[in-house]
Order: structure tokens, then C-alpha cells, then sequence
């Protein structure tokens, strides 16, 4: 025996003592994890999310990302994601989620025809409410209103950027031979020639994606046949056998069997163009201004109006209206999406003067918003504008002016008549058949 206690009372004393202890583990456990409690910051709440799909990436970013972050500080109870892709797939990629019936809340698109079949097929929503509540006729003119935002009566669009094609041409190299930029066809032959006799490409061209070859077709077009006979083969009321394509594809012909442009032209595409004219292989490239941003840019660095500069594309009828081809890119609303109470809100904040500016700063285009001042322009920009300005018509470049199918068969006979320029008839025939199937289906 010890300390007094027997058998019987040790043990009732350890049992206390287990059970007080077992007691103070359980009281310290709790204080513990209340304590853990209180110092865990409190499970944050899911935010609401709406996406954004775009093409607009590297060099021609436009500033998307600055522009989401603004949205997003703006709306600290919502957030928009952008999501980037590349120009090409997103062309396929945006058909295969809106006929999954899961498609974005917003994307950005080309308009013209390619908006047209989506409104067609019921795809979009349209934004009137939103164009009346913010005014926006005040804000864009009425021949962009019209012409890239309204479809079956309805507005459908808000634009972003406006894009001009013209001539980019290495302007030392243009010095080196005496050389001003040409304004009439006989000129720009001579230009070519002058080129050649140099051991300069007088025309650089990347058709690898095919739609860069387009620009070459609208032109000539445009220039030997004028914008209502163009207008009348686009809808479908005239055939690409009628004399007028015949003209214009064999005008084209002769320029490639000319060897004025780079024999690879199927295999680069336009920015590998653009750069052959930045290191003085090429002396022009046909193409829209986004290429401003490759030229300013890596690996380019040139300097507009000394290095490099541009000019339109010359006259060839002088009876024909003066016309401009370009693209202009916009923001359309997904119908089948879910939150189109804060996508008005996004794309109401696009339409003001610092997105239109962004979007003019990093795509290299002109903001179609006619409330951003032409000082906000460079004088390069500036000179832009006033083409845009002094021509009497603006119509969009081939595969946004055609339906989408026949636009695929049209940019399919212009890199065949790159490859064999002296089959351009039969390419011609073989096109007008595939395009008249299209339109018995």
C-alpha cells in the first residue's frame, strides 16, 4: 500500500485522472480549431462569369486584356474572362461551340456575310435596346451602322475596329530607285518593272491561309468592273464567267507570269510577306492595316513615313467610283447564352472612346467610332482616315461580302490561278459550276 490508498481507491483515482484528462484534450481541441476557424480566411463565393472569345492575339492584341481588366474592376460582383485564340481556329472552333449549344457569352467577329449566316441561322441575339438606351447612333455613322451592324432590320454588331487594305511598300527602297508611289495602272506597272530590273519582288504576297490572295481579286475587280457589278456577283446576280471576272483574272494572270510576285506566295503566309518588304526582298505587299503592327513591330522596327509608307491601290477606269476594301471586326452576343444583362454591359463599354482607342492602338486599325477625335490619330493614321474619307465606296473584302460557302470556293480558284496563272479560264468555268450547285441546295 501507498499514500494511504488501497487498490480499490488507486484505481478509482487513475480513472479520474483519465477521464479529466480526457476531458481537457477535448476542451483544448475545440479552442483549437475555433481558433483555426478564425484565422482561415472565409471560403471566398463563387463570382458569377461571363467568356469573351477573340482573334485578336500577340502584335494585334488591341489591348484586349487592359480592356477586360477595366471591365472587371468596374464589376467587382462579375467577372469577364477573355478567352484568345488563334486566327485561324477560331474560325472553325466558334461554328463547333455554338452548334454544341454551350457558346461564349460574347465574341468578336467579322461582319459582313459571316454575321449575316449566323443571324440567319438564329445563333445571335440582337442589341437594339442597347443601341437606343446608349445613343449609339450618335456615336457611329450611319454608312458603318448600316453596313456592319444592322442585319434583317435589327442591330446585331458593335464594332471595334476598321480596317483599310492599301499597298505597304519599303519606302527607302522606293527612294533608292526614284520612285513615287504610283496612282494609275500604267504607273504601277512601270513601278513593277523598275522593281524587277532591280532584283527586287515587286509584290510580296503570303497566300498560305488563301484569304490574303483575296484583296488582289477585290481590287481589280473594283477597279475594271465597279462596285455595283462586284455587289451583283457577291449576291449571288451575276457569274464568274460573265466577262467582267474574265478581265479581272486575266489582268491578274499576267502579273503572276510576269513574275511580279514571289514565286512561294501559296506556302508564307502575310506576315512573312510584310517582313520580306521590311528587309527590302519585296518592294509592296497588298494587304489591310493590322500589317502596321508587324512593320513597327519585332521583327520589322521600322519607322512609319521613313521606312516604310503606303498607298492606295491606283486607278485603273477613271470612269468607276473611287472604292475602299477593308474588314471591320465587332463584338455580337451569343442568343442560347445566359447572362446577357451584364454582355450589354460589356459591350455598351466597348462602344466608348478609350476601348475604340485601345483597340486603334494595338490592332494597327482605325476606330469606326466617329466620337474619337482625328488628332487622337498619328499623321501615318491620319493620311488612313482620309482615303477612308475621300472614297466613294466602302465595301467589305471578298469572303465577308459572299456567303461563306461560295467565299471558300472563290479563295480556293485564287490560289489555283497563283499556281497556274495561264489556266485562269478554266478555273473560272470550274468555279461558276461549283457556285451554281451551291445555290440549288
Amino acid at each position: 500500500m501507498t499514500g494511504g490508498f488501497n487498490q480499490d481507491g488507486t484505481m478509482k483515482h487513475w480513472c479520474d485522472q483519465l477521464l479529466i484528462s480526457v476531458a481537457l484534450s477535448a476542451i483544448l481541441a475545440g479552442c483549437l480549431a475555433g481558433c483555426e476557424r478564425e484565422q482561415s480566411p472565409p471560403e471566398q463565393q463563387s463570382i458569377p462569369e461571363i467568356s469573351l472569345y477573340h482573334y485578336f492575339s500577340g502584335e494585334l492584341s488591341g489591348g484586349l486584356d487592359d480592356m477586360v481588366a477595366t471591365v472587371n474592376e468596374r464589376h467587382h460582383n462579375r467577372r469577364l474572362v477573355a478567352h484568345p485564340l488563334d486566327h485561324e481556329a477560331f474560325k472553325t472552333m466558334i461554328h463547333s461551340t455554338l452548334d454544341k449549344g454551350s457558346p461564349p457569352e460574347l465574341f468578336t467577329y467579322w461582319a459582313g456575310a459571316r454575321t449575316q449566316a449566323l443571324v440567319d441561322q438564329g445563333q445571335l441575339e440582337p442589341i437594339d435596346d442597347l443601341w437606343r438606351q446608349t445613343g449609339l447612333d450618335r456615336r457611329f455613322p450611319k454608312s458603318i451602322a448600316d453596313a456592319a451592324c444592322t442585319y434583317n432590320g435589327n442591330k446585331y454588331l458593335l464594332p471595334i475596329t476598321q480596317h483599310l487594305v492599301v499597298f505597304f511598300y519599303n519606302k527607302r527602297l522606293a527612294e533608292q530607285a526614284d520612285l513615287t508611289p504610283p496612282t494609275t495602272w500604267t504607273e504601277l506597272l512601270a513601278w513593277c518593272g523598275v522593281m524587277q530590273g532591280r532584283g527586287i519582288t515587286a509584290f510580296a504576297l503570303g497566300a498560305r491561309e488563301r484569304w490574303p490572295a483575296q484583296f488582289w481579286f477585290d481590287y481589280l475587280l473594283l477597279r475594271t468592273a465597279g462596285p455595283r457589278y462586284r455587289a451583283a456577283l457577291m449576291a449571288g446576280e451575276a457569274l464568274y464567267t460573265d466577262p467582267e471576272v474574265v478581265n479581272t483574272y486575266r489582268i491578274w494572270s499576267e502579273l503572276v507570269e510576269q513574275g511580279y510576285f514571289n514565286a512561294d506566295s501559296v506556302s508564307i503566309d502575310w506576315a512573312e510577306a510584310a517582313e520580306r518588304v521590311c528587309r527590302g526582298e519585296a518592294a509592296a505587299t497588298l494587304m489591310g492595316t493590322w500589317a502596321i503592327q508587324t512593320f513597327t513591330g519585332s521583327p520589322c522596327h521600322l519607322e512609319p513615313e521613313v521606312d516604310f509608307d503606303f498607298f492606295v491601290f491606283p486607278v485603273i477606269d477613271t470612269t468607276l467610283p473611287d472604292s475602299s476594301v477593308g474588314p471591320i471586326d465587332g463584338i455580337v452576343l451569343t442568343r442560347e447564352s445566359l447572362n446577357h444583362e451584364f454582355a450589354k454591359e460589356v459591350i455598351t463599354y466597348f462602344s466608348e472612346n478609350e476601348p475604340q482607342q485601345q483597340m486603334s492602338r494595338g490592332s494597327g486599325a482605325l476606330a469606326p467610332s466617329s466620337d474619337v477625335p482625328q488628332d487622337f490619330y498619328t499623321p501615318f493614321k491620319q493620311r488612313l482616315f482620309t482615303a477612308i474619307q475621300q472614297s466613294e465606296e466602302w465595301v467589305f473584302n471578298y469572303d465577308l461580302a459572299s456567303s461563306p460557302l461560295v467565299a471558300e470556293k472563290g479563295m480556293d480558284s485564287f490560289i489555283e490561278l497563283l499556281a497556274y496563272p495561264d489556266q485562269y479560264r478554266a478555273i473560272l468555268r470550274e468555279l461558276a459550276s461549283e457556285t451554281a450547285k451551291l445555290s440549288e441546295q
